[in-house]
């Protein structure tokens, strides 16, 4: 066997990891599961071709582009994964990252060849203050020191990847619960992250998840220009973890509620509104549909939409 293989959460993490000294082989994971639909069965055609469709309908990419800069390298990838001694997972805290995450080492746990240590590094707390760091935040020291406290995987944490996955790509949600409600010392982000998840669904008081809301609050404020916006948006999310394109698309999304989506002016009551029940909702997270659920932020937990 050849000695480690590091599986990096992005490219940003990928060029701090070259200034650091930290020996073996690097593979960037470029999916963004957090996003979209998510078959099951990962790794398998269905569940490619579903991940294809969807990076292609709402990202601006192509298939082409989409094969080449994530199905075949972890096709490749996947074949010679038994060649490593060892392979180190490098994730952060947030929900996108968590999801990610947690598909990996499932599909890992079942690969993993005898003898053969797969190991997880997740940022996030790493000082006394109240800051959650990502891996891009760390100093190639700091990354350095995150791998001595690396965490070894075993038996354990496998069945309980595998159970986090598959609740995510259930068409309930509420399997999820029992994770939001459960700390877990190995994964100590995982229900931060998932109640994250959970407010993503559109609230049964507003209509609006929580993001969206936030968006058509810093609107009313007089926020007028997208990339302010969107900028502000970086700034406040802490456990979603996304980038400038799924906010832009989540803006995208809302046009109807605007009466001049260029100037991001909301409309008034009772306009605003109706607008609102008329969003499309016409969207799968993991493997539960936005039309069908609805965030109770008194229970914190999801419920059945009345139209579902």
């Amino acid at each position: 066997m050849a000695d480690s293989l590091h599986i990096l959460n992005g490219d940003s993490t990928l060029q701090l990891f070259k200034q650091t000294t930290i020996e073996g082989e690097t593979f960037v994971w470029r999916e963004v599961l957090a996003e979209g639909p998510v078959h099951s069965n990962f790794n398998s055609e269905d569940f490619w071709n579903q991940r294809r469709a969807f990076i292609t309908q709402s990202f601006d990419t192509t298939a082409e582009q989409y094969n080449q800069d994530v199905y075949l390298p972890f096709k490749k990838l996947s074949s010679q994964l038994s060649q490593y001694s060892e392979i180190v997972l490098w994730f952060e805290y947030d929900l996108f990252c968590q999801i990610n995450m947690m598909a990996l080492i499932q599909y890992l746990g079942e690969k993993r060849e005898p003898g053969q240590q797969i190991s997880l590094v997740c940022s996030g707390k790493i000082d006394d203050s109240e800051k959650l760091y990502g891996l891009g935040e760390l100093n190639p020291k700091q990354l350095a020191d995150q791998l001595q406290q690396k965490l070894k995987l075993n038996t354990r944490e496998f069945e309980f990847a595998k159970d986090v996955y598959q609740a995510y790509c259930s068409a309930n949600p509420n399997n999820l619960f029992t994770y939001t409600i459960m700390p877990s010392d190995e994964f100590p982000y995982l229900s931060d992250a998932l109640n994250a998840h959970f407010r993503r669904f559109p609230n049964s008081i507003s209509g609006l998840s929580e993001i969206e809301q936030t968006i058509v609050d810093l609107a009313t404020e007089g926020v007028d220009n997208h990339h302010k916006l969107i900028g502000r948006m970086l700034r406040w999310q802490k456990y979603y973890g996304f980038g400038d394109l799924q906010y832009f698309n989540t803006l995208s999304s809302l046009k109807g509620l605007f009466t001049d989506y260029e100037k991001l002016k909301i409309k008034t009551e009772p306009e605003l509104s109706s607008a609102i029940q008329n969003l499309d909702r016409n969207m799968i997270l993991g493997g539960a549909s936005l039309a069908k659920w609805q965030f109770d932020p008194t229970s914190e937990e999801l419920i059945p939409s009345a139209s579902a």
